[in-house]
Formats: C-alpha cells, sequence, structure tokens
C-alpha cells in the first residue's frame, strides 16, 4: 500500500527585487553591527560612540524586514543581471585590493598614510571606478542609468568618504563629501540644490553630534594648526 508522499510548498516569491534587496541589506546591517562590535553603546543619557550606528543598523534592519515581506506579499518586479552589477563590481574591486594589499605585505609595507595596505589599495581603486563612472556619465548617462552601478556605487563611495575623512579632517569635510558624492547615485540631481542640502545637513550635523549629543566626533582639523 503507498502512502502519499508529503508535500512541500515553497513560499512565494511575488517581487523579486524587493526580496533581494532586502535580504542585501541584512546581510550589510550584520556586516556593519560586526565592524561596529568594539564601539561602546553608553547609555541614553552619555551616549557612546556605538549608539548611532547601532540605531542607524536597526533601522536598516527594520527598513530590510519590509522589503523582504513586502517581497512575498506583494506584486513587484523581477531581478536581471543589472540588479547585481554593482555587487560584482564591488567584489571584484575588493578581490583587486586584497592581492595588492597582499603583495604590498610581503613587499614589507605595513601602512600607508595610517591604513593597512589592503584598505588604502581597497579606497584607491574603489576612487578610479567611480571617477570613470562620473566621466560615463557625461559621456553616456542612459547607459550608466540602465547599468545599476550608478546608485550603489556613488552611495557607497559617499559613506567610505565620510569614514576617512571624519577622523581625519573632520565633519567640516566629511558631511559634503557624504552628501554630494552620494548625490551623483541620481541622475535627476541638481548641482546647485545638492550643495545647499550639503552644507545645510553638515550644520545639523555639527549641531546634533558634536553640540547636542557631545560625541568625540572632530569638527574642523587642520593637522598643528587646530582642532575643533
Amino acid at each position: 500500500m503507498n502512502t502519499p508522499k508529503s508535500e512541500t510548498r515553497a513560499i512565494p516569491v511575488r517581487g523579486a527585487q524587493n526580496l533581494v534587496a532586502g535580504l542585501s541589506l541584512i546581510g550589510l546591517a550584520l556586516f556593519a553591527a560586526w565592524a561596529a562590535s568594539d564601539l561602546p553603546l553608553g547609555r541614553l543619557g552619555s551616549m557612546g560612540p556605538g549608539m548611532v550606528p547601532y540605531a542607524i543598523i536597526g533601522l536598516i534592519v527594520i527598513f530590510a524586514i519590509g522589503l523582504v515581506a513586502n517581497g512575498v506579499m506583494k506584486d513587484g518586479e523581477g531581478v536581471s543581471l543589472p540588479d547585481f552589477s554593482a555587487v560584482i563590481a564591488i567584489a571584484a574591486v575588493g578581490f583587486a585590493a586584497l592581492v595588492a594589499g597582499t603583495a604590498l605585505r610581503v613587499a614589507g609595507v605595513q601602512q600607508i598614510w595610517g591604513y593597512p595596505p589592503t584598505v588604502f589599495t581597497f579606497c584607491l581603486f574603489y576612487l578610479a571606478v567611480m571617477v570613470w563612472l562620473a566621466v560615463q556619465a557625461v559621456k553616456r548617462p542612459t547607459w550608466l542609468d540602465r547599468s545599476g552601478l550608478r546608485g550603489p556605487i556613488f552611495v557607497i563611495g559617499g559613506l567610505l568618504a565620510f569614514a576617512l575623512t571624519v577622523r581625519s579632517v573632520g565633519l567640516v569635510l566629511a558631511g559634503p563629501l557624504l552628501a554630494v558624492i552620494s548625490g551623483a547615485a541620481s541622475s535627476e540631481t541638481k548641482l546647485k540644490e545638492l550643495l545647499i542640502f550639503a552644507v545645510a545637513i553638515t550644520l545639523v550635523c555639527i549641531a546634533m553630534f558634536k553640540y547636542a549629543l557631545k560625541l568625540p566626533m572632530p569638527v574642523l582639523i587642520i593637522p598643528g594648526v587646530i582642532y575643533l
């Protein structure tokens, strides 16, 4: 007598693009949480340097869960190769930086401008990619928008620029760099409006983080001259 086999039902995916985006954000949030694991949280009355990063990570996770639920419950767009082009490009830059950084370490180079060789080469290669994309934005703007590279590359590039300059130069430069580079992620961005926004958001960040929350975040650093 044959016993009927139990049927396994797969979870339907109605909006694959939102599902993949949500899972990618969760992965990014987990990596960020690992990278910030050494930062003390502090308390609400006395916030530590890890409080704001973890708050942002929490918001990203909540947003990502919403995207995953939306991808399962509502109809949406599918995924195609351009949706993964930025991931492939960043992975290629990371691999090239790993090879170059390893070669420099073997050659006896331990630091470049205070950064490990792999970190420095990754930032250098990433900068080269952004410059190339900026040139393509002028020459072939429609191709750049179709490629799927513009948004993720410039947004992550803005975050990298902020991370590299906030401790070495201060918020006066790091804030505008974040706003301007990230703003290049959209073809509809207008330079004048972007510059006004960059100045305004920088002033808000200085007032909030430096003076209201009293976080140890420098406003302006000129080595040997000024430290605010």
